[in-house]
């Protein structure tokens, strides 16, 4: 006789079968849905008892999405911010760049009229450097012998003398400025016409030996005199800024300012000497008739 079995174990439901049971179910619920308020109602109570896990189920997505659209406009931001600085510094340097062009322009013109009204026998000249050694008050222009530069000419800028031709070559000349310590210029009081010597100095020029008894006041113009063969008569030099005598000084003590503005000069008159310009005036002017 056999023996019953002793095997538990059910047979799981095949996916076969599952498919079939879970697809009538859900028909049933749809037409239970349609048909039922109370289903409705259940559905509704079962929404708001779910809507707490529903929340915090979203949440660390919304997180997630939150943050990255933070980090993107962040990186947008930084981008703009970015591109808006390169932005800002080109149109910087740009400004900077057609400041600088108009003041050469104006400087350019400013000389230029000198030349036509004052010194049409002058030649202008551009400064190209500030020498080999930027403290020894010379600058480099480009002119030099073959365009008619000698040595010892006398170089303004629009404003007036700035100094004197110290060194010649073929396309360049070396100027010696003003307020070089070796300098000496014959001047005169334009108000008054007493003739006097402005001596350079580091950085300006000095009036050292004024007579007291002679009238010297603030505002005065001191100009080149013309007695000597190498500067023109009338040649701005400086103004007088403070003048006292007295206190048992034969002299004055005098300040003065230079005319001339050659730390922002880009543009310089070469001056011929006055016995060069004299000479060429004989040489130009027709001969006596025998």
């Amino acid at each position: 006789m056999a023996e019953p079995s002793l095997n538990f174990v059910h047979q799981r439901i095949r996916p076969a079968s599952k498919l079939v049971l879970f697809s009538l179910l859900a028909a049933v619920l749809m037409m239970l849905d349609n048909r039922y308020a109370p289903i409705h109602q259940a559905k509704s109570h079962i929404a708001t008892a779910l809507y707490p896990l529903q929340w915090l189920a979203n949440k660390p997505w919304a997180a997630v999405q939150n943050g990255m659209g933070y980090l993107k406009n962040q990186h947008a931001l930084n981008s703009q911010n970015q591109q808006l600085q390169a932005d800002n510094a080109r149109l910087q340097i740009q400004l900077q760049q057609q400041t600088a062009q108009i003041q050469a322009l104006g400087g350019l013109a400013a000389v230029e009229k000198l030349q036509q009204a004052a010194l049409p026998q002058a030649l202008v000249a551009k400064i190209i450097s500030t020498g080999k050694n930027p403290l020894t008050d010379k600058v480099i222009i480009d002119q030099g012998s073959r365009q008619g530069v000698r040595l010892g000419d006398p170089v303004t800028d629009a404003h007036g003398l700035v100094g004197q031709i110290s060194s010649v070559q073929p396309f360049s000349a070396e100027v010696t400025l003003l307020t070089n310590s070796q300098t000496v210029v014959p001047a005169m009081v334009s108000r008054t016409g007493v003739r006097t010597l402005i001596y350079g100095r580091a950085g300006g020029v000095d009036l050292r030996y004024f007579p007291a008894d002679a009238s010297l006041q603030a505002q005065d113009l001191l100009v080149t005199s013309g007695l000597d063969s190498i500067y023109p008569a009338g040649i701005p030099i400086a103004t007088v800024q403070e003048a006292q005598a007295g206190n048992g000084s034969p002299y004055y003590r005098v300040q003065l300012s230079p005319a001339a503005q050659s730390g922002s000069a880009r543009f310089l008159l070469v001056v011929p000497q006055q016995n060069t310009v004299t000479a060429q005036a004989a040489s130009d002017s027709p001969s006596a008739a025998p």
